[in-house]
């Protein structure tokens, strides 16, 4: 492969990746409105409380997420389906949940560990999800 057919595939990958980032975002979006319900239907102040800092942290996320990756590519997502009716609202799937999404979030920070803004935003956003699933999981 020449140098020029590479830089065009460096390219087209880059952009195919951050475009996989903006539909993350919106899923986080999604996921938000999830947590938000929880946060709403939850057992104790104590549940209450940090359901609603992780439905704001999730929030924060995925606008401090678009807005890195404006500077790289125009806005585009995938169509994504809203997964919220028919769930059964408790703290048990709420922590399903969450700890799926940690996890999600580990393994693409991981592919994006080379570019900075995207992977501090997204470990800290990490360190603070896994603060918020530890307490609720042991006061829980």
């Amino acid at each position: 492969m020449d140098k020029e057919n590479f830089l065009t595939y460096l390219k087209d990958k880059n952009s195919a990746d951050i475009k996989s980032l903006f539909t993350f975002a919106v899923e986080t979006l999604n996921f938000a409105n999830q947590v938000h319900i929880y946060h709403w239907s939850c057992e104790s102040g104590f549940h209450h409380t940090h359901f609603q800092e992780i439905y704001e942290k999730l929030r924060d996320f995925a606008d401090k997420l678009v807005e890195i990756c404006l500077g790289k590519e125009e806005f585009s997502i995938n169509p994504i389906p809203a997964d919220i009716d028919g769930k059964i609202y408790n703290t048990e799937n709420a922590l399903r949940k969450l700890r799926k999404y940690i996890d999600d979030l580990t393994v693409i920070a991981k592919k994006f560990e080379a570019q900075t803004a995207i992977n501090n935003l997204m470990t800290d956003t990490i360190e603070a999800l896994e603060g918020e699933f530890g307490l609720i999981s042991k006061f829980s």
